[in-house]
C-alpha cells in the first residue's frame, strides 16, 4: 500500500525526513511551508503541489499521513487538526511547548484511534537498537548513566550578540519561540525518550538547572530519575569544547547501563550527521569477562524511523512506539524545570 503524504513544514529538519518517506516509497501530494523558497524544490522533486497554509493539506481526502516538521510552537494546531481530519500524524520532536498540549494531542489521537508519532529517532540508531536486544543478558539492572554534551560554542561567558541563541533584552530567543528552552529540551529530549525505551518511566526526578541571568534558555540540566529499573543519572550540557566524545568531534553523547550480569555502552553520532559518521555499542558480558565492540555502519535513524512509521500506519497499527512517546518526554521536561525551580523531589504526574 502506498501512502499519500503530506509535509507541514520545509526546514533543516525536514532534509532527514523527506529521504525516509522517498525510501518507503510514499506519494508526497503536498509540500506546506511559509517560505516558498524553503518548500518549492521539494515540491518540484516530487512534482508535489505547494501551500503556505497547513489547511490546505489537511482538507485534501487523499491525504494518509501528515509529516509536521515545523517549528514545535504551531505543532498542537497542525495535530490537532489532521487528527479531527482522520490522519496519521508524524509529528517531529518535541511534540508541543508544554506538557498540557501534549497531553492533549496525544489524547485525541487517542479517542480517534489514529495513529500517532512524535519522531524520537534516536530509537532507531542501530547501536542502540543492538542494546535494547541485549538488555536481557546483563541482569538486573542496577545504575544507568546517561549524557547528551553537544558543542553550542562559547555561552558559558558572555550572551551572543546575535543569531540563534542570542536573548534580546526585550523579546525571546529564537531557540525559545521556535522550541522553548535550551539544552534540556533541545538536547535533554531525546535522552529523556530513550530512559523510557530503555527503562519505562520514571516514578520522581530530582534535578538542578543552570539558566545563565542574561539569557532565557539553560545550558545544563542534571537529574536523577527513579525507575522501575533502577535510578538514572542524567546530565545535558551545552558546552565549548571541541574535540571531545568518541569521534572527537565535541559531540559527546553516551548512554551506559550497568546490570548485575554485565554492562552497556552506546556512543552516538552527532544528529545530523548520520550518513557519514557511525554509532557503537559495547557489551561486557561477566560471566564470560568478554567484551565486545558492535561498531555500525553510518545509516540515518530518520529514515529507519520514518520507514517503520510508515509501516505501521499502513497497516492501521501503532507498533511498538507508544502513543504516548512525545507526551511521556514533555511531561518529564515539566518535572525536571519544576523539581530544579523548587529544589525539591518530584513526582511524575503521567496523566494518560
Amino acid at each position: 500500500m502506498s501512502l499519500t503524504v503530506g509535509v507541514v513544514g520545509c526546514g533543516n529538519i525536514s532534509n532527514f525526513h523527506f529521504p525516509g518517506l522517498e525510501q518507503a516509497g510514499a506519494n508526497i501530494k503536498w509540500v506546506c511551508d511559509l517560505s516558498e523558497d524553503a518548500a518549492r524544490p521539494w515540491a518540484i522533486r516530487h512534482d508535489a503541489t505547494y501551500t503556505d497554509d497547513f489547511h490546505d493539506v489537511i482538507a485534501d481526502p487523499e491525504i494518509d499521513v501528515l509529516d509536521v516538521t515545523a517549528i514545535s510552537s504551531t505543532h498542537k494546531q497542525i495535530c490537532l487538526e489532521a487528527i479531527a481530519k482522520g490522519k496519521a500524524v508524524i509529528c517531529e520532536k518535541t511534540l508541543a511547548e508544554n506538557a498540557d498540549d501534549s497531553l492533549a494531542i496525544v489524547s485525541a489521537a487517542k479517542s480517534a484511534g489514529t495513529v500517532f508519532y512524535t519522531s524520537y529517532m534516536k530509537r532507531f540508531i542501530p547501536a542502540v537498537q543492538k542494546a535494547k536486544d541485549l538488555m536481557p543478558g546483563i541482569g538486573r539492572i542496577i545504575s544507568t548513566h546517561i549524557r547528551a554534551y553537544q558543542p553550542w560554542g562559547d555561552l558559558w561567558n558572555e550572551n551572543p550578540p546575535s543569531g540563534f541563541l542570542h536573548t534580546p533584552s526585550e523579546g525571546k530567543s529564537v531557540v525559545r519561540k521556535n522550541y522553548g528552552g535550551g539544552i534540556l529540551v533541545c538536547g535533554g529530549s531525546h535522552i529523556l525518550d530513550l530512559i523510557g525505551f530503555f527503562l519505562g518511566r520514571p516514578g520522581w526526578v530530582c534535578s538542578d538547572m543552570y539558566t545563565p541571568e542574561d539569557r532565557d534558555y539553560d545550558l545544563q540540566a542534571s537529574a536523577l530519575l527513579h525507575t522501575e529499573n533502577g535510578a538514572v543519572h542524567l546530565d545535558a550540557l551545552a558546552h565549548p569544547l571541541k574535540k571531545i566524545g568518541f569521534l572527537d568531534d565535541g559531540w559527546d553523547e553516551k548512554i551506559e547501563i550497568i546490570g548485575t550480569e554485565g554492562k552497556l555502552d552506546v556512543l552516538s553520532a552527532k544528529w545530523d550527521q548520520p550518513d557519514f559518521k557511525a554509532s557503537k555499542c559495547v557489551h561486557y558480558d561477566n560471566k564470560t569477562g568478554a567484551r565486545r565492540e558492535y561498531l555500525f555502519e553510518p545509516v540515518s535513524p530518520f529514515v529507519r524511523a520514518i520507514e517503520f512509521y510508515l509501516r505501521n500506519i499502513a497497516k492501521g497499527q501503532q507498533g511498538e512506539q507508544p502513543i504516548t512517546t512525545g507526551y511521556d518526554v514533555d511531561e518529564l521536561i515539566s518535572s525536571i524545570e519544576k523539581s530544579s525551580h523548587e529544589n525539591s523531589i518530584i513526582t511524575v504526574n503521567f496523566r494518560i
